[in-house]
């Protein structure tokens, strides 16, 4: 089996979102280790990138059964419009994001589906991530930030023996 169908059974999306339990915040998703589309892209291909993003959306076409689905060149341009705008997305973000619109937490889509609703999606989630990350890196600065300790009698003397030039005390 090739890298690429290998990475196309372990992260297809039937089989990520049978694991997506323990995705329950966008939180969740950004800590979660996986790869994120940019790996893809310069690892393996921007073509590969894409097909894989048609993967998850015929995926997603098929099984929310709408009465007018995106139809397949529809879905290419809208996988490679993502693979350009959001390449920073791991497949956790995926999973979270997929299992978002199956559930209805965008809306409803009115017996359809096309290039405006999804990338609408990709868009309100990625403006979400971006606030959750920006919130776990503030509170991992705080934390840091609360744990320094600075040993004055150390700290001093190795700053003022080290910037003399001096290796020995005198």
């Amino acid at each position: 089996m090739t890298l690429s169908q290998n990475i196309l059974r372990i992260y297809s999306p039937k089989n990520c979102l049978k694991y997506s339990d323990k995705l329950k915040t966008i939180e969740d998703a950004i800590v979660t280790k996986s790869p994120c589309l940019a790996h893809f892209k310069k690892n393996i291909s921007e073509d590969f990138t894409v097909s894989f993003l048609v993967v998850w959306l015929l995926y997603l076409n098929s099984l929310l059964n709408l009465k007018r689905p995106m139809t397949e060149d529809q879905i290419e341009l809208c996988a490679g419009m993502i693979v350009k705008e959001y390449p920073a997305l791991k497949i956790t973000d995926l999973t979270f994001l997929f299992k978002k619109i199956i559930r209805g937490d965008f809306g409803s889509f009115y017996e359809s589906l096309g290039i405006d609703k999804v990338l609408g999606f990709f868009n309100l989630y990625f403006e979400e991530r971006l606030k959750t990350a920006e919130q776990i890196s503030d509170s991992q600065h705080a934390s840091f930030k609360n744990d320094l300790t600075f040993d004055y009698s150390t700290s001093l003397e190795r700053l003022w023996y080290g910037s003399k030039g001096f290796n020995s005390k005198k």
